[in-house]
């Protein structure tokens, strides 16, 4: 019966897109005779681009949610820095491929926790990819990629300047965020320039849609960049990066769950320090040298200060356990590089290198853990055995071999590709691994206008290590652990309407895709490394541009459906299942000094259908109210304060209370609803000096 669904989905999408693409054609004839024009870039590029630093920094934008709200099949939840969980085409980030300057961030803390700790007051976006179909989108992709850069000197300095700086403030409402920063910049002479950047962000009680209030999920950051870069000559370049990241707090340290409004949490934060170096070879009027050498470490951590608890016993009413726990550090730490080179040989753009990074989880403890068990009936106390909380967890060794060909002929650019990657688990777990994935993309230029695409990518995944938080000394892996593996297909087009709609650039573009994972497993409670079953997703994206003088706008639709089969064989909707999302955004040159950006997203309700084996084993329905939102954002920078510049915008104009589908909790029969914040206004003043 699923086949007969899914083969339907498929068919009717097909038939969609090919009456997308006659239209299109119709349009064309219809239309005047144009000149020649190329289609370079797809539709969902064009929405990346849309993606810049200004645009970041107009409206405010102070984490991954802010950065990445605008893309078609990208969702984060999360009413809380600490609790982003980035969603991509219908599963989680952890599996996809995601690197900050070349760095890769990997693993999961805490299953109550988001891993994407990002400041994006230091960040531009360099590249987003959907799907595995790149050779060169690095080891374990799934469903996308993820490559962030910090900010570089050149990105501050003006032409002919030697040295600068600017210190901005601001206050946001919905968060009681006060939040302050400065970025210092210059030459040092014509060889060596240099940026160092520090943020402080201060939030307090949460004042979410639905008019409550949460407390006890304090979240103050202090984020920090120190970048040297070195062009010794015309052709070789180094840069030196260091990135801290710290979130902390008097919270509760499951940040997706409903807070309280009474703040009686012990101390907890997320940390990140990013150590990269990346050197650029490439020599005048060389075609055949293009090389980039990374090397990068890179520790992201969870520390909970020491704290004392009681918890009753399940099994007997009469027993409770005081726990005194020390001061505890859990650790994900990777080392790696990239080292590739790019040739012009005719037709041919060749890109090769190779990869290789480690990863590794452990536990730091300042002392013992103890504990006293009390018998309320007998009115006795037994001291229990102290228990050694420092573990050594699991390790990864993952070394890849790639090679990518952009061929290019007159109206077609074929794309080929193969990744080869050695697995080895290390630590804790015994296993080795190794996979060759073909890749291919194809880009077919029909008209003037319009261009079409299909893509394929093997998917190759190893097994993940399970969540630091719950690492135990006495975890062992199942016998039969086995890679995560599939395949992805997709085909679209997109559209060039910049003279249909006289615009300086306009685009319309469409993609189908649908890929399955064998052996699916989710890092959360797993350090088994179990398989879970089987994972099939689909879905479809549909995307416009458009950009006329100083008018920018974006809009699209995506929908995501899949089935999930477990281990017995019984199949059921994932969470991420039948949720249609749309998104537009507009941004405006309002006159000489304001400008204006404009965004909204309307989710349609819907229902998904899961399968439990906790308590009555059986199916279980849900469904999920739909919502929408606004966000509107002013920038002004006067002519008579040369150098200022003030951001006031606002954040859920309706004050709408909404939980997104995504989010725990999402559910409309649960009582434990993840909410996100009210109205927020926003408030930013920056000075450059």
């Amino acid at each position: 019966m699923q086949e007969i669904k899914n083969n339907k989905f498929l068919k009717l999408s097909v038939i969609a897109a090919l009456a997308m693409s006659l239209n299109a054609q119709e349009v064309k004839k219809d239309s005047t005779q144009l000149g020649e024009v190329s289609v370079v870039e797809s539709a969902f590029n064009a929405q990346v681009k849309s993606i810049s630093a200004d645009q970041l920094e107009e409206t405010q934008a102070s984490d991954v949610k802010d950065i990445l709200k605008s893309l078609p099949s990208v969702s984060v939840a999360g009413n809380v820095r600490y609790s982003q969980k980035v969603f991509v085409r219908g599963l989680e980030d952890k599996f996809a491929n995601i690197t900050i300057d070349g760095a890769k961030m990997s693993g999961q803390l805490f299953h109550h926790a988001g891993d994407q700790t990002i400041d994006a007051s230091v960040l531009k976006i360099s590249s987003v990819e959907l799907g595995p179909n790149s050779a060169l989108s690095g080891p374990g992709v799934v469903n996308g990629s993820f490559k962030y850069e910090t900010k570089d000197p050149s990105d501050f300095l003006d032409e002919g300047e030697n040295f600068g700086g600017i210190v901005s403030a601001g206050y946001e409402t919905a968060r009681e965020r006060k939040k302050g920063s400065v970025a210092v910049f210059g030459k040092i002479n014509e060889k060596i320039q240099f940026v160092g950047m520090g943020t402080i962000s201060d939030d307090g009680t949460l004042h979410l849609g639905n008019g409550e209030k949460e407390a006890n999920k304090e979240s103050k950051l202090e984020s920090g960049l120190a970048k040297l870069v070195f062009k010794a000559n015309e052709y070789n370049t180094f840069k030196l990066t260091y990135n801290k990241y710290k979130d902390g707090g008097n919270r509760t340290i499951s940040g997706e769950k409903v807070g309280s409004d009474i703040n009686e949490e012990d101390y907890s934060d997320i940390q990140r320090d990013t150590f990269t170096l990346k050197y650029n070879y490439k020599p005048v009027n060389n075609e055949y040298v293009d090389l980039e050498a990374n090397v990068y470490t890179n520790k992201q951590y969870m520390t909970r200060e020491a704290a004392e608890s009681t918890r009753a016993d399940r099994n007997n009413a009469n027993l409770s356990t005081t726990t005194q726990s020390p001061e505890r550090e859990y650790i994900n730490s990777s080392k790696g590089y990239d080292i590739r080179n790019s040739s012009i040989l005719g037709n041919h753009f060749l890109t090769y290198g190779t990869d290789y990074n480690h990863e590794k989880q452990e536990v730091k403890a300042s002392g013992l853990q103890t504990s006293t068990t009390t018998d309320s009936l007998t009115s006795t106390t037994t001291v229990n055995a102290p228990v050694d909380l420092n573990t050594e967890g699991g390790e990864i060794d993952n070394f890849g071999l790639y090679i990518q060909d952009e061929i290019t002929f007159d109206s077609l650019i074929l794309t080929l590709g193969a990744r080869y990657d050695r697995y080895e688990l290390g630590g804790i777990y015994d296993g080795s691994f190794t996979s060759l994935q073909p890749k291919a993309k194809i880009r077919y230029q029909l008209t003037e206008n319009l261009a079409l695409r299909a893509g394929y990518g093997k998917i190759f995944k190893g097994p993940a290590l399970g969540e630091t938080l719950m690492l135990d000394s006495s975890d062992s892996q199942v016998a039969d652990v086995a890679p995560q593996e599939g395949k992805n297909i997709e085909v679209g087009f997109d559209y060039n309407l910049t003279s249909a709609l006289n615009a300086d650039n306009a685009i319309f573009g469409f993609n189908i895709y649908k890929y399955n994972v064998d052996d699916y497993a989710h890092v959360t409670k797993n350090n088994s490394l179990a398989s879970q079953g089987k994972m099939e997703i689909w879905g479809t994206e549909t995307m416009f541009s458009y950009s006329k003088d100083d008018l920018r706008l974006n809009a699209s639709h995506t929908y995501t459906g899949g089935t999930q089969t477990n281990t017995s064989g019984i199949e059921y909707d994932p969470t991420t299942a039948n949720i249609h999302v749309f998104k537009a955004g507009v941004n405006y040159q309002l006159t000489k000094e304001l400008k204006v950006n404009y965004s909204a997203q309307y989710v349609p309700g819907n229902k998904y259908t899961s399968y439990s084996t906790r308590g009555t084993a059986g199916y279980r329905y849900y469904d999920r109210k739909s919502y929408h939102t606004h966000d509107v954002n002013f920038t002004y920078k006067p002519t008579q304060l040369k150098n200022t510049t003030f951001n006031f915008g606002v954040e859920n104009i309706l004050d709408k209370a909404y939980v997104r589908h995504t989010a725990f909790g999402s559910s409309s029969t649960s009582t434990n609803k993840a909410y996100e914040v009210g109205r927020n206004f926003k408030f930013q003043v920056s000075y450059r000096f």
